[in-house]
């Protein structure tokens, strides 16, 4: 039970910044309309908990699941304290990395320890319970986000709450695993290896290759366009893509080059070796790219178009359908997948998926945002069936021995997508914008209007014009995320034909 728990607060942090940004944006004293830098409260998070998965995979395999836990739950909680205190943008995104790189440790490593402790016979069930445990964790995120904000002893820096809370939490964790890790027998491999020199490469590019990304869509915009145009300002990065464009591109060659070469590669060669490994990794990299979609969609089309005081409560009541189809549809999709195999069940959902992307574009109206909820408990439900093929099928091909690290490399394939996604959604919704608002007139004041007069009709373009801009980016993300989706099933049907055995149908749940 402690470990389940380890996992759901875990998966909590992932989530919850959906719902209590626009509150930390406000008490921060940042500009709204800077979307691609907020994105980086977000993209810290995901890069250091990618990058730590694997590194915590190999380290549990030989110093043992129980201390692997506990020290991943107390960077955790550091980093959360450093969250609950920060009083600047760049000390909460430092904070979000040391948050992340201890979060990135607890689903992999459980799940590790339930294939450590638990007999076969009953292992499905067991996983089931951790991959249930970590979709509720997501479900939760967004909502538990929308009640810290709105509590009424936090005041203007409720937000802080949701991190304050890990704090004791995680303590209790470190307690309870100690506990009963006495009656834990340590499997541990001392002939585990960690690749430092590969995962340091991964980092450096994972940040570089995210800062070109989320920083490009200004290219060939002008004062008066894209998020200007809301009254944004410009991205400090954004004269400098070239040589952060050509280092990232320059690290990856490093680091496919160091792979090739050396004896512990992040991803071992027999891993990667079954084309049933390797398309769940593709499909894992597209569901992560096309699920967050939603995530960072729906705050953003809410942030737009109702008032600031409803935005955490809206957004978390309009991603509810989405996260829990999400978790009811992982828990049946492994059931599913055990019986009619992994390749009809996983195009079944991204088919769903995709669909209820489809619904969303057509349906999303600034005016009644209320009607894109069924769009996104169809695309959630989606979602959620295709997890558990799409992993089941790999785990067939991971050894024992490296368990820990095999299950993480999914992970790894899936937060990848997530991390890329948010950036290249970013980056798109400016350039687009860019050209929607290109042509527009600037806001100037005009001959004899006082400050009151022109601050009013600025407000006035704003609401009429750029605010619908915004809501048609929005829109065509969303139809852009449908086909994507749909992109997926190419790798799914590299994958195997027969049904999943029992606990690799259970295990896939991440």
């Amino acid at each position: 039970m402690v470990a389940l728990a380890v996992v759901f607060l875990g998966a909590v942090d992932l989530t919850v910044v959906a719902t209590i940004l626009p509150s930390l944006i406000t008490d921060l004293g940042l500009n709204s309309a800077d979307v691609d830098r907020h994105i980086w409260v977000v993209n810290a998070y995901l890069i250091a908990y990618l990058v730590s998965i694997p590194i915590v995979g190999k380290v549990s395999d030989r110093v043992g699941r129980i201390v692997t836990l506990q020290a991943s739950l107390a960077v955790f909680a550091a980093g959360s304290i450093v969250c609950a205190t920060a009083d600047s943008f760049a000390v909460l995104v430092a904070a979000r990395v040391i948050q992340g790189a201890g979060g990135g440790a607890l689903l992999p490593t459980t799940m590790a320890l339930v294939g450590d402790v638990v007999p076969r016979a009953r292992r499905q069930a067991a996983l089931g319970l951790v991959a249930a445990a970590d979709t509720i964790g997501w479900a939760i995120g967004p909502i538990w986000g929308a009640v810290a904000v709105t509590l009424p002893f936090g005041g203007d820096q409720a937000w802080r709450l949701a991190f304050w809370a890990n704090v004791p939490l995680a303590a209790a964790g470190m307690v309870g695993l100690a506990r009963g890790g006495r009656a834990v027998r340590r499997v541990t491999d001392d002939r585990a290896r960690l690749d430092l020199v590969g995962l340091t490469l991964l980092a450096v590019a994972l940040t570089l290759g995210t800062m070109t990304l989320s920083s490009g869509g200004e290219l060939g915009g002008t004062p008066t366009s894209g998020t200007r145009a809301f009254g944004g300002s410009s991205n400090p990065l954004a004269g400098h893509l070239l040589p952060l464009g050509l280092g990232a591109v320059a690290v990856i060659g490093a680091l496919v080059w160091w792979e090739r070469r050396t004896a512990a590669p992040i991803m071992p060669a027999a891993l990667i070796a079954a084309p049933a490994f390797r398309g769940s990794l593709a499909a894992n990299f597209l569901v992560g790219l096309t699920l967050i979609v939603a995530m960072v969609n729906v705050p953003v089309v809410v942030a737009l178009t109702v008032a600031s005081d409803r935005v955490s409560s809206l957004s978390a009541s309009l991603l509810v359908p989405y996260t829990g189809a999400m978790t009811l549809m992982a828990w049946l999709g492994g059931k599913l997948a055990a019986r009619w195999g992994d390749r009809p069940v996983g195009m079944a959902g991204l088919s769903l998926a995709a669909f209820g992307y489809g619904v969303a574009w057509s349906l999303l109206d600034a005016d009644r945002l209320v009607l894109v909820a069924p769009a996104l408990l169809l695309a959630g439900a989606g979602f959620g069936m295709v997890i558990a093929p799409i992993g089941s099928s790999a785990l067939s091909v991971i050894p024992g021995s490296v368990r820990g690290l095999g299950a993480g490399l999914l992970m790894v394939a899936r937060l990848l997508g997530m991390t890329i996604g948010i950036s290249v959604l970013t980056s798109f919704g400016v350039q687009r914008l860019q050209m929607l608002t290109g042509d527009l007139e600037p806001i100037d004041p005009a001959p004899g209007e006082t400050t009151g007069q022109f601050l009013v009709r600025q407000q006035r373009y704003i609401e009429d014009v750029a605010i619908p801009l915004g809501v048609r980016v929005v829109e065509e993300t969303f139809l852009i995320a449908a086909i994507l989706t749909l992109a997926a099933v190419i790798p799914v049907a590299m994958m195997g034909r027969e049904p999943a055995g029992v606990e690799a149908a259970a295990v896939s749940l991440e």
